[in-house]
């Protein structure tokens, strides 16, 4: 897909890359397929926004993951982590959600609904590594 900014997360402990590199392969994820706009999004208003959409139908606070909130800012790794346990549980308990979402680009029917779950599991499995690995912050920067 490919739109928006690509954004990397930057750990307060160096992050091993074979790690890293070896957890990316094996959930296939990619940031640019639709995360990036969900953490930095656009519209013609903040309510147009795609991570507001999601708070509003999720009813949720995703606020942690707003890129322009925390940008080049450390934020704690469990309370982010926390965050996106709430955001992964949410998600199945409104697996449809995307229906209710207006954004366009095939957002919705296409990384909504296909890949956005596999990346949410994926960031917080990464987390967790990074968390065995005596990490505390993590911190959101663009390539």
């Amino acid at each position: 897909m490919g739109l928006g900014l690509e954004i990397s997360f930057v750990f307060d402990k160096e992050e091993p890359l074979w790690q890293y590199l070896d957890l990316r392969d094996r959930c296939h994820f990619d940031g640019r397929e639709g995360l990036n706009l969900v953490m930095t999004g656009d519209g013609m208003e903040d309510d147009d926004r795609l991570l507001c959409q999601m708070e509003r139908v999720l009813h949720i606070d995703l606020k942690i993951l707003d890129f322009w909130n925390f940008y080049e800012e450390y934020i704690d790794l469990e309370v982010l982590r926390s965050n996106l346990v709430q955001l992964k549980n949410a998600l199945k308990n409104q697996p449809d959600f995307y229906k209710k979402i207006a954004y366009g680009h095939d957002i919705e029917e296409g990384y909504l609904k296909e890949k956005f779950v596999e990346d949410v599991n994926f960031l917080i499995e990464r987390l967790d590594l990074n968390i065995i690995n005596g990490a505390g912050k993590v911190m959101f920067v663009s390539s």
